[in-house]
């Protein structure tokens, strides 16, 4: 059988955590593995000698009790969602001496949401890193994955900065900071970012997404900041930075950024702000975005959360999720333009995301092959990306 062939150009990642998953590299991932007695006899798998590390295990699919945590080897195990992460008490011996206010609080939804930079931050840093890594994980992107331009969206450091700019992955990797890292940041190297990274909610994962009824379990989602204070930190980034960036997924954090955005513009502030997921976003705060020159950087990938998590979101926000058409057809985006697309790496690369923007769960999520491209379409040109057809439409 002759198998047809899709080239895509490859593409411009425009949200992902490069370096995060770049030291989960050799981690165990359980995204697929939707059972718990198969996720145990992985885990047990594991080395005994060290920390290990796992990632995009799923909540919703099943937990772990405490004594089965702690017949495993050393394991911190991240959720799915990256806003939240599980541990045993090996893996605690080893960890608490360096991290104490991490592992004191990780259990804590509000702190968690709060200092959710810190914790991916920390993700990093128990995760071993070295350059040759990183270029075989950007290999594997391209190869693999189609991915060519990757914006990492949590600089971890002005010495990992350095480090990929004295590398071959210097005109593929940028990178935005969080608000704490910037301000350590030489001047130099401020200049080169494409500015400040925000979090105004937290994550469906989690149950902290801030939208605007409970979820299913009567958990209420999370604004991380008043008003007051995201126009303050606004104000400031507008002064240091070259464009601020704010994870929003709910639609009252939606309104919240585009309430703040306003009141920087009337300061005459035309500094660049894009809000990231924007999953939940409504169609009066979408026209208000747009009017403010507000970017949506969106996962196509992320349409998978109007089935992965029915068992938290009601009829009304499964449907509401990534509103495509929407803002395409009435609002008025343009991908490529003021509609980005990245993968949060979840899952990295082209297959998925086309997958879902082809047969998303809801036609409000459907995209075009040509939007989409648009969406995440690379600056440089470096030629086109081949996958099998059938991979996409079975």
């Amino acid at each position: 059988m002759i198998k047809s062939k899709l080239a895509i150009p490859y593409l411009h990642d425009h949200h992902n955590h490069f370096t995060l998953y770049a030291g989960m590299y050799g981690s165990l991932c359980l995204k697929e593995v939707r059972d718990k007695d198969n996720a145990l006899e992985l885990l047990k798998k594991l080395p005994d000698n060290g920390l290990n590390t796992a990632y995009a295990w799923n909540s919703g699919f099943y937990t772990f009790t405490k004594s089965e945590l702690n017949s495993l080897p050393p394991v911190l195990i991240v959720n799915l969602s990256l806003h939240g992460f599980i541990l045993n008490d090996a893996a605690k011996r080893i960890l608490e001496p360096q991290y104490p206010e991490i592992i004191r609080n990780f259990e804590n939804s509000e702190w968690r949401e709060a200092h959710v930079n810190e914790l991916l931050l920390f993700f990093v840093k128990i995760m071993p890193h070295s350059i040759e890594s990183m270029c075989a994980f950007a290999e594997d992107l391209r190869t693999k994955f189609g991915i060519y331009e990757i914006e990492d969206m949590l600089l971890p450091s002005a010495e990992m900065f350095e480090m990929i700019q004295n590398s071959p992955l210097r005109e593929r990797v940028t990178f935005w900071a969080d608000y704490e890292t910037f301000k350590t940041l030489p001047d130099g190297i401020r200049r080169q970012l494409h500015g400040v990274k925000l979090f105004a909610d937290g994550a469906n994962g989690s149950k902290t997404s801030a939208i605007s009824e409970p979820f299913l379990d009567g958990s209420t989602g999370i604004l991380n900041y008043t008003e007051e204070r995201l126009f303050e930190i606004f104000e400031e980034c507008a002064a240091i930075s070259n464009g601020i960036a704010v994870h929003t997924l709910g639609d009252l954090a939606s309104k919240q950024v585009a309430d703040v955005t306003e009141r920087l513009r009337r300061h005459n502030s035309d500094i660049p702000v894009r809000i990231e997921h924007a999953q939940f976003i409504d169609e009066q705060t979408a026209r208000r975005a747009k009017d403010l020159g507000i970017v949506l950087s969106m996962q196509p990938n992320f349409s998978e959360d109007s089935v992965i998590y029915r068992d938290r979101l009601s009829e009304r926000f499964l449907r509401a999720n990534n509103p495509f058409r929407m803002l395409i057809d009435n609002v008025g985006f343009k991908p490529g333009t003021d509609l980005l697309f990245g993968s949060d790496g979840m899952p990295h690369g082209i297959r998925f995301a086309l997958s879902q923007a082809l047969f998303p769960p809801y036609i409000g999520q459907k995209l075009t092959i040509s939007e989409l491209v648009a969406g995440y379409a690379a600056e440089a040109d470096c030629g086109l990306f081949e996958i099998d057809a059938d991979e996409v439409l079975k």
